[in-house]
C-alpha cells in the first residue's frame, strides 16, 4: 500500500513538473520561435539522447506509469512538435492501424459479409487505408518464405518496402 501512495506522488510530481515545463514557453515566446518547427523532424540522435534522459528520470515506474511519463517527458523536451500519434492519426497525418482497422470493421459490418468474403473485404479496405503497411506485410511473407527471421527478416522487410516506395 506504501508504494502506491509512493508511486502515486511520484507521477503527480512527474505531471507537474511536465505542466511546468509547458508553462515556461507560453510566458516567454522568443522561446517559441526557437522550437523545432513541427514539419521537421527531430533528428535520431538527439531524440535518442532525450529518450535516455526520460528513461534515467522515471527509472522507478514501469508499464502504462512509464509510458506515461515517457511520453510527458519527451513532449516536454521537443514543445511545440507531435511526437506521437493522437485521436487515430499518425503524425504525418494517415490513419493509425488500430483506427483504420476499426473503420474497415465498421464497413464490412454494416454489409452483413461472413465468412471468407468478410475476410476479403477487411483485407481489401485495410489495404486501401494504408497501402503502406500492406506492402510492408507482403514483404514480410516473402520474406518468411525465404526462411529468413530476427534482423535479417527486418533488414529484407525494409529493403522490400524502400524498393517498393520508389
Amino acid at each position: 500500500m506504501r508504494s502506491i501512495w509512493i508511486v502515486s506522488a511520484f507521477v503527480l510530481g512527474l505531471v507537474g513538473a511536465a505542466q511546468a515545463q509547458t508553462a515556461v514557453p507560453a510566458k516567454a515566446p522568443a522561446q517559441t520561435v526557437a522550437a523545432a518547427p513541427t514539419d521537421e523532424p527531430i533528428p535520431r540522435t538527439e531524440r535518442a539522447k532525450a529518450r535516455q534522459d526520460c528513461v534515467s528520470e522515471n527509472i522507478a515506474l514501469t508499464g502504462d506509469d512509464l509510458r506515461a511519463a515517457m511520453r510527458i517527458c519527451m513532449q516536454g523536451k521537443f514543445p511545440g512538435v507531435q511526437l506521437y500519434a493522437r485521436d487515430g492519426v499518425t503524425r504525418d497525418g494517415k490513419p493509425t492501424a488500430v483506427a483504420a482497422r476499426a473503420a474497415c470493421k465498421e464497413e464490412v459490418d454494416g454489409r452483413k459479409l461472413e465468412g471468407s468474403e468478410r475476410i476479403a473485404a477487411l483485407t481489401a479496405c485495410f489495404n486501401g487505408k494504408r497501402p503502406d503497411l500492406a506492402q510492408r506485410s507482403e514483404c514480410r511473407k516473402e520474406a518468411r518464405a525465404k526462411g529468413l527471421d530476427g534482423a535479417d527478416l527486418r533488414k529484407a522487410v525494409d529493403a522490400c518496402a524502400r524498393e517498393a516506395k520508389g
